[in-house]
Protein backbone atom coordinates (compact mmCIF):
# COMPACT_ATOMS: atom_id res chain seq x y z
CA UNK A 1 0.00 0.00 0.00
CA UNK A 2 1.52 3.40 -0.87
CA UNK A 3 0.39 6.81 0.43
CA UNK A 4 -2.18 8.39 -1.15
CA UNK A 5 -1.09 11.84 -1.45
CA UNK A 6 2.28 11.98 -2.82
CA UNK A 7 4.41 14.75 -2.73
CA UNK A 8 4.42 17.00 -5.41
CA UNK A 9 1.08 16.07 -5.81
CA UNK A 10 -0.49 19.49 -7.81
CA UNK A 11 -3.70 19.68 -5.30
CA UNK A 12 -1.37 19.16 -2.14
CA UNK A 13 1.76 22.14 -3.47
CA UNK A 14 -0.81 24.69 -3.97
CA UNK A 15 -1.51 24.70 -0.14
CA UNK A 16 0.02 28.36 0.72
CA UNK A 17 2.57 29.34 2.79
CA UNK A 18 1.93 31.49 6.51
CA UNK A 19 1.03 34.37 6.51
CA UNK A 20 3.78 36.75 7.03
CA UNK A 21 6.35 33.81 6.07
CA UNK A 22 7.87 33.52 2.19
CA UNK A 23 8.68 29.78 2.36
CA UNK A 24 7.10 26.71 3.88
CA UNK A 25 7.63 25.13 7.47
CA UNK A 26 8.31 21.28 7.37
CA UNK A 27 7.67 19.24 10.45
CA UNK A 28 9.01 16.39 9.10
CA UNK A 29 8.89 13.68 12.36
CA UNK A 30 6.02 13.25 14.36
CA UNK A 31 3.63 10.17 15.89
CA UNK A 32 0.39 9.28 16.36
CA UNK A 33 -1.45 6.50 18.71
CA UNK A 34 -0.14 3.84 16.52
CA UNK A 35 3.15 4.57 18.38
CA UNK A 36 3.64 3.02 21.17
CA UNK A 37 4.06 5.96 23.56
CA UNK A 38 1.61 8.63 21.06
CA UNK A 39 -1.93 9.91 21.85
CA UNK A 40 -2.46 11.73 18.92
CA UNK A 41 -5.06 10.04 16.33
CA UNK A 42 -3.91 11.31 12.78
CA UNK A 43 -6.96 13.84 12.13
CA UNK A 44 -6.03 15.77 15.49
CA UNK A 45 -1.87 15.82 14.33
CA UNK A 46 -3.28 17.01 11.36
CA UNK A 47 -5.60 19.69 12.67
CA UNK A 48 -3.12 20.63 15.20
CA UNK A 49 -0.30 21.34 12.36
CA UNK A 50 -2.52 23.19 10.07
CA UNK A 51 -3.43 25.69 12.95
CA UNK A 52 0.14 26.06 13.54
CA UNK A 53 1.19 26.65 9.76
CA UNK A 54 2.90 23.39 9.03
CA UNK A 55 2.74 22.79 5.35
CA UNK A 56 4.06 19.42 5.36
CA UNK A 57 4.25 16.54 8.53
CA UNK A 58 6.10 13.54 8.38
CA UNK A 59 4.35 11.29 10.57
CA UNK A 60 7.09 8.25 11.24
CA UNK A 61 5.82 6.21 13.98
CA UNK A 62 7.78 3.88 15.61
CA UNK A 63 7.43 0.50 13.56
CA UNK A 64 4.96 1.26 11.57
CA UNK A 65 3.42 2.74 9.03
CA UNK A 66 -0.19 2.59 9.87
CA UNK A 67 -0.16 6.83 11.18
CA UNK A 68 1.12 7.73 7.88
CA UNK A 69 -0.96 6.45 5.70
CA UNK A 70 -4.02 7.39 7.58
CA UNK A 71 -2.84 11.26 7.80
CA UNK A 72 -2.45 10.75 3.92
CA UNK A 73 -5.68 9.66 3.21
CA UNK A 74 -7.12 12.57 5.53
CA UNK A 75 -4.65 15.18 3.81
CA UNK A 76 -5.94 13.85 0.27
CA UNK A 77 -9.47 14.52 1.06
CA UNK A 78 -8.81 18.04 2.51
CA UNK A 79 -6.64 20.11 0.87
CA UNK A 80 -6.50 22.76 4.03
CA UNK A 81 -4.71 20.30 5.54
CA UNK A 82 -1.15 19.61 5.72
CA UNK A 83 0.56 17.74 2.88
CA UNK A 84 1.96 14.10 4.74
CA UNK A 85 4.83 12.00 4.28
CA UNK A 86 4.56 8.50 5.20
CA UNK A 87 7.14 7.41 7.40
CA UNK A 88 8.77 5.20 9.93
CA UNK A 89 10.76 5.32 13.00
CA UNK A 90 12.71 2.21 12.43
CA UNK A 91 14.78 0.56 15.78
CA UNK A 92 18.19 -0.94 14.13
CA UNK A 93 20.71 -2.99 16.67
CA UNK A 94 22.55 0.20 17.43
CA UNK A 95 19.57 2.59 17.63
CA UNK A 96 16.82 4.66 15.86
CA UNK A 97 16.80 5.89 12.17
CA UNK A 98 13.98 7.13 10.54
CA UNK A 99 12.62 6.29 6.59
CA UNK A 100 10.61 9.07 4.34
CA UNK A 101 8.41 8.29 1.86
CA UNK A 102 7.80 4.47 3.14
CA UNK A 103 5.20 2.33 1.18
CA UNK A 104 6.16 -0.88 2.92
CA UNK A 105 6.96 -1.15 6.93
CA UNK A 106 10.20 -1.74 7.60
CA UNK A 107 11.12 -4.75 9.90
CA UNK A 108 12.45 -4.27 13.88
CA UNK A 109 16.24 -5.03 14.89
CA UNK A 110 18.16 -5.54 11.86
CA UNK A 111 21.42 -4.10 10.88
CA UNK A 112 21.50 -0.42 10.62
CA UNK A 113 23.17 -1.68 6.97
CA UNK A 114 19.85 -3.85 6.45
CA UNK A 115 17.32 -1.31 7.47
CA UNK A 116 18.86 1.85 5.08
CA UNK A 117 19.34 -0.87 2.70
CA UNK A 118 15.01 -1.73 3.01
CA UNK A 119 14.39 2.16 2.78
CA UNK A 120 16.29 2.72 0.00
CA UNK A 121 14.64 -0.58 -2.23
CA UNK A 122 11.29 1.62 -1.77
CA UNK A 123 12.50 4.98 -2.72
CA UNK A 124 12.75 6.08 0.82
CA UNK A 125 14.87 8.42 2.22
CA UNK A 126 17.05 7.84 5.04
CA UNK A 127 16.86 10.40 8.29
CA UNK A 128 18.99 10.30 10.93
CA UNK A 129 16.96 12.05 14.19
CA UNK A 130 18.27 13.25 17.09
CA UNK A 131 21.78 11.88 16.70
CA UNK A 132 23.12 13.31 20.00
CA UNK A 133 20.35 13.22 22.26
CA UNK A 134 22.23 10.91 25.00
CA UNK A 135 18.88 11.01 27.33
CA UNK A 136 17.11 9.13 25.05
CA UNK A 137 18.51 4.86 24.78
CA UNK A 138 17.07 4.74 21.40
CA UNK A 139 19.74 7.25 19.85
CA UNK A 140 22.02 5.72 17.37
CA UNK A 141 24.94 4.51 19.53
CA UNK A 142 27.74 6.93 19.60
CA UNK A 143 30.45 4.67 18.23
CA UNK A 144 28.15 4.01 14.91
CA UNK A 145 26.95 7.99 14.78
CA UNK A 146 29.41 8.86 12.29
CA UNK A 147 28.62 5.05 9.77
CA UNK A 148 24.81 6.00 10.40
CA UNK A 149 25.47 10.05 9.21
CA UNK A 150 27.23 8.75 6.30
CA UNK A 151 23.98 6.49 5.21
CA UNK A 152 21.70 8.96 5.54
CA UNK A 153 20.00 11.56 3.60
CA UNK A 154 19.05 13.76 6.07
CA UNK A 155 20.38 14.92 9.60
CA UNK A 156 17.76 16.19 11.89
CA UNK A 157 19.71 19.31 13.68
CA UNK A 158 16.43 20.65 15.29
CA UNK A 159 14.34 18.51 17.76
CA UNK A 160 11.71 19.35 19.68
CA UNK A 161 12.26 16.87 22.24
CA UNK A 162 15.97 17.82 22.69
CA UNK A 163 16.36 19.02 26.19
CA UNK A 164 19.67 20.66 25.26
CA UNK A 165 20.55 23.05 22.92
CA UNK A 166 24.04 21.38 22.78
CA UNK A 167 22.53 18.21 21.20
CA UNK A 168 21.11 20.06 18.23
CA UNK A 169 24.49 22.01 17.65
CA UNK A 170 26.56 19.18 17.82
CA UNK A 171 23.35 17.60 15.00
CA UNK A 172 24.13 20.74 13.16
CA UNK A 173 28.14 19.93 13.12
CA UNK A 174 27.83 16.68 12.10
CA UNK A 175 25.69 17.50 8.88
CA UNK A 176 28.16 20.13 8.30
CA UNK A 177 30.84 18.06 8.25
CA UNK A 178 29.83 14.82 6.31
CA UNK A 179 28.05 17.44 3.75
CA UNK A 180 24.03 16.03 4.65
CA UNK A 181 20.92 17.85 4.45
CA UNK A 182 19.54 19.76 7.25
CA UNK A 183 16.03 18.22 8.90
CA UNK A 184 14.11 19.08 11.80
CA UNK A 185 10.96 17.75 13.45
CA UNK A 186 8.88 18.15 16.04
CA UNK A 187 8.88 14.90 17.79
CA UNK A 188 5.34 15.27 18.33
CA UNK A 189 3.88 12.61 20.71
CA UNK A 190 1.07 15.01 22.21
CA UNK A 191 -1.19 18.36 20.71
CA UNK A 192 1.08 20.39 22.85
CA UNK A 193 4.42 19.52 20.75
CA UNK A 194 2.89 19.78 17.62
CA UNK A 195 4.87 22.30 15.52
CA UNK A 196 7.91 23.09 17.83
CA UNK A 197 10.95 21.92 15.67
CA UNK A 198 10.39 22.84 11.77
CA UNK A 199 12.48 23.90 9.17
CA UNK A 200 11.31 26.70 6.55
CA UNK A 201 12.44 26.15 2.60
CA UNK A 202 11.57 27.89 -0.36
CA UNK A 203 9.08 25.62 -1.82
CA UNK A 204 7.56 22.16 -1.35
CA UNK A 205 9.25 19.73 -1.83
CA UNK A 206 8.74 16.54 -4.17
CA UNK A 207 10.37 13.01 -3.29
CA UNK A 208 13.04 13.27 -5.91
CA UNK A 209 13.91 16.97 -4.91
CA UNK A 210 13.61 17.09 -0.88
CA UNK A 211 16.77 16.35 -0.10
CA UNK A 212 18.21 19.36 -2.39
CA UNK A 213 15.63 21.81 -0.93
CA UNK A 214 16.34 20.93 2.67
CA UNK A 215 19.77 21.76 1.70
CA UNK A 216 18.42 25.38 1.43
CA UNK A 217 16.29 25.26 4.17
CA UNK A 218 16.12 27.00 7.73
CA UNK A 219 15.84 24.77 11.22
CA UNK A 220 13.48 26.54 13.59
CA UNK A 221 13.73 25.95 17.11
CA UNK A 222 12.52 28.46 20.06
CA UNK A 223 14.13 27.97 23.43
CA UNK A 224 12.50 29.60 26.33
CA UNK A 225 11.60 28.72 29.35
CA UNK A 226 8.51 28.16 28.96
CA UNK A 227 9.36 25.70 25.79
CA UNK A 228 11.95 24.49 27.75
CA UNK A 229 9.80 23.56 30.59
CA UNK A 230 6.95 22.11 28.31
CA UNK A 231 9.81 19.96 26.68
CA UNK A 232 10.39 18.31 30.62
CA UNK A 233 6.69 18.10 31.39
CA UNK A 234 6.30 16.00 27.65
CA UNK A 235 9.26 13.93 28.43
CA UNK A 236 8.21 13.14 31.83
CA UNK A 237 4.59 12.16 30.68
CA UNK A 238 5.77 9.92 28.04
CA UNK A 239 7.71 7.87 30.53
CA UNK A 240 4.41 7.94 32.92
CA UNK A 241 2.83 6.46 30.15
CA UNK A 242 4.96 3.81 29.49
CA UNK A 243 5.04 2.81 33.38
CA UNK A 244 1.49 2.92 33.19
CA UNK A 245 1.20 0.63 30.13
CA UNK A 246 3.80 -1.94 31.79
CA UNK A 247 1.88 -1.98 34.75
CA UNK A 248 -1.45 -2.89 33.16
CA UNK A 249 0.30 -5.74 31.51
Amino acid sequence: MSCPTPLGDPEVSSRQAPRGRSGFLLDLHNHTHHSHDGILTPAELLKTAAERGIACVGVTDHGTIRGGLECAALAAEDPALPQVICGQEVFTEVGEIIGLYLSREIPSGSSLEESVRAIREQGGIVYLPHPFDSVRRATIRPEMRERAALLADVIEVANGRSLRAGFDAKALQLATRTGRALGAGSDAHYKGEVGRAVIEVERMPSRDDVVEVLRHGRPIRSRTLRTELLAHWFLARVGADKLRGVLRG
